[in-house]
């Protein structure tokens, strides 16, 4: 209870008092319950601080670690010039810490984006052929530790799907990943694609299994494996590098295709990651022809960067590429509209130009009156990526989106895709 006293008589006298009180339970609660939840909020900041701070700590180490090796072995390349061999094992290893490098850089961009509005583009794709690329990309570390590495899609009825195919890509290829470098020399890693109802609203259930015999996860951090930047065992210990972003990827990509994601694992046992999805499918169309492409041989490489378009320009000519450079947007229009028909298979088009940016120029290249001209394949090849980059491009006509540094064999993936992409069903090459 609270009671206050006042006096009410003139001043030095004492014949009349008021008396009050009230009770004050209610009003002690309240600012008991306000102190909880600040002192809540409280620990939820230091926790947060503890957590960025352990974060930035560990990133720092595990970004610096490869650029350590960067520049040490091409420091150790240098001095052993005469020695050919030694210096092909140095920039073999420099590539690969390079690669590690980017793995990093690519994960954080990704994980930035997770709270924008980035919905997905479901088009056309073979979920099998899909999971395929997958394996095939990751076969070489598999037979490197000598592992037993096994793709099964014989349970898949009808592979044809509608999908995001990229974010489907990356999703199996995250869990894949690190099936393989989790799982020691010697041990088993599967991928299993089955397909286990047919609807009849034109959906099919499809579950996507990946396994390993790797060193486990602990059941006591099972909970946390989805979120940001958890690591059960950081670089340090386990000497592996890497953010603790790829699981939180992976959920996120599943929640957004409507999907379910489950795990099961023991210590020194293995991993299984479950994943179930409902994909549109596609209808069963008529045949096409074998790969009747025509192989895109003449490339107008579009990049304002001097060193870049010398390096890349020389890659491509190593594969037996043609290949004619503009500095910029406005001049690959203007030698696009003044060289003779099909002096171009294809455009490597970059992003971020002066004059005219990638973006205006595809959408240009797209609006001319020529329809052979209008429809020449276009390839991005550019530092924007993020997926709303991805998503501009596309509605720029662009067809295809890469990132820099250029990756040669995903390069050459992705013209055989679009030249494989743009055969017409037989029908309707006869009509």
């Amino acid at each position: 209870m609270q009671m206050r006293i006042v006096s009410a008589s003139e001043q030095g006298q004492l014949s009349q008092v008021i008396m009050g009180y009230r009770r004050m339970d209610e009003e002690l609660r309240r600012e008991l319950e306000q102190k909880r939840l600040l002192a809540e909020a409280l620990e939820q900041a230091n926790l947060a601080v503890q957590a960025k701070d352990a974060f930035l700590s560990h990133i720092s180490h595990d970004m610096r670690t490869p650029l350590n090796a960067i520049f040490g072995f091409l420091t150790l390349a240098k001095g052993k010039l005469e020695e050919r061999e030694t210096v092909l094992n140095y920039l073999e290893r420099t590539e690969k810490a390079g690669r590690q490098l980017l793995d990093m850089i690519s994960r954080l961009l990704e994980v930035s984006a997770l709270s924008g509005d980035n919905g997905l583009v479901e088009t056309p794709c073979d979920l099998c052929e899909t999971v395929g690329e997958v394996y095939a990309g990751l076969q070489l570390q598999a037979r490197g530790k000598s592992l037993d590495f096994v793709l099964d899609c014989a349970d898949v009825k009808q592979s044809g799907v509608y999908a995001d195919r990229e974010k489907l890509k990356q999703m199996v290829f995250s869990l894949a990943s690190n099936a393989v470098t989790y799982t020691r020399s010697g041990g088993q890693v599967c991928i299993s694609v089955a397909q286990t109802d047919t609807l009849p609203n034109d959906y099919g259930v499809y579950r996507i299994k990946i396994a390993d015999t790797g060193i486990g996860i602990d059941e006591s951090f099972l909970s946390q494996i989805y979120e940001p930047f958890e690591r059960e065992r950081s670089s340090t210990i386990s000497g592996i590098h890497g953010a603790g972003l790829g699981l939180t990827i992976v959920k996120s990509i599943v929640d957004r295709m409507d999907g379910s994601i489950d795990v099961r694992s023991r210590v020194d046992e293995g991993t299984v990651f479950t994943i179930t999805l409902r994909l549109r499918l596609q209808e069963v169309t008529s045949q096409t022809l074998p790969d009747a492409g025509t192989p895109f041989r003449k490339i107008l490489l579009v990049e304002d960067n001097e060193i870049n378009a010398e390096i890349e320009t020389e890659l491509l000519e190593q594969e037996g590429f043609l290949v004619e450079t503009a500095e910029h947007g406005q001049a690959a229009l203007d030698k696009i509209l003044s060289a003779p028909l099909g002096a171009y298979d294809l455009v490597l088009m970059d992003i971020q130009m002066p004059v005219m940016d990638g973006w205006e120029a595809s959408r240009a290249i797209r609006s001319l009156p020529d329809p052979v001209l209008a429809d020449i394949p276009i390839i991005a090849l550019s530092a924007n990526a993020m997926e709303s980059d991805r998503r501009r491009s596309r509605a720029c006509g662009i067809d295809e989106h890469l990132t820099k540094p250029m990756d040669l064999a995903a390069l050459l993936d992705a013209m055989d895709t679009l030249s494989r992409r743009r055969v017409r069903p037989v029908r309707d090459r006869i009509e």
